[in-house]
């Protein structure tokens, strides 16, 4: 080869190996272990407080669904509270959370048709959610404190496949959470919880949105399994979405509950 050709040639190998070296940089993943990551998901923003409403479907395993509307509002991670609007048969139901400075946790259910207000205890947190396929557990949320972490792989994207166990002390009724959270949004896309070795539930999370500068999820869809099919599935999505806004000192109350 002549050394004009040469040149030619090393310099072309020079781009192209450029080139390369700035795709493997693209790609690369930017966590290395599972504490980066979950450092990096509780550092994404999130606003003060929110209020929307949500619509839950339900479909049994005969194909029949039923639909129920509920309002919701939350101030940070500490207080929440749901009250159903329809349908009539459950119309006034609601759920509230609280979360104490120790961490510790207070669920409350009201039942109109009873007039009373339920304490749900730390064994009832596996329990259905309003006959849904979520449970009282899944509604409140995962707290990242509650769960020992461990990376398991890096898949394209990048998204990162996490392993979370929880603590004694959180009571979760799982045994352990597979997690997929894709590094340029930092929302768990999907989660798998497994009880006893066996995968009992599979949470889907879908149609990501900007809000007012927040990345949002407007879809879950929680699906019960069976031997490895599933058998009911229960949709959640959210509209109607206000975020940053002040809301009345009363409203996360046993009072406001019962209302």
């Amino acid at each position: 080869m002549k050394k004009p050709e040469l040149r030619s040639f090393a310099r072309t190998t020079l781009a192209l190996v450029l080139v390369l070296a700035t795709v493997g940089l693209g790609s690369a993943q930017r966590y290395a272990d599972a504490a980066a990551l979950t450092t990096a998901i509780d550092a994404r923003p999130e606003p003060t407080t929110s209020q929307a409403t949500l619509t839950m479907t339900i479909t049994t395993a005969d194909g029949q669904t039923l639909t129920r509307e509920m309002q919701t509002w939350s101030e940070g991670t500490t207080k929440r509270i749901i009250k159903f609007t329809a349908p009539a048969d459950i119309k006034g139901s609601g759920f509230l959370t609280l979360t104490a400075a120790d961490g510790s946790e207070e669920k409350l259910v009201y039942l109109p048709a009873l007039d009373r207000v339920r304490r749900i205890a730390g064994g009832q947190q596996g329990d259905s959610f309003f006959g849904s396929d979520f449970t009282y557990e899944d509604i409140t949320g995962l707290d990242q404190a509650d769960y020992t972490h461990e990376l398991l792989g890096v898949r394209d994207g990048p998204t990162y496949v996490v392993e979370a166990v929880p603590t004694p002390a959180s009571g979760s009724s799982y045994e352990r959470l597979v997690i997929e959270v894709p590094e340029a949004t930092l929302v768990p896309q999907r989660v798998e919880y497994y009880r006893a070795g066996e995968l009992v539930k599979v949470l889907t999370v879908a149609g990501l949105a900007e809000v007012a500068g927040y990345t949002v999820a407007t879809e879950r869809r929680m699906e019960s399994v069976r031997d490895g099919k599933a058998t009911t599935v229960t949709v959640i999505t959210q509209s109607n979405l206000v975020l940053d806004e002040a809301l009345p000192a009363d409203l996360f109350t046993e009072r406001f509950l019962r209302r």
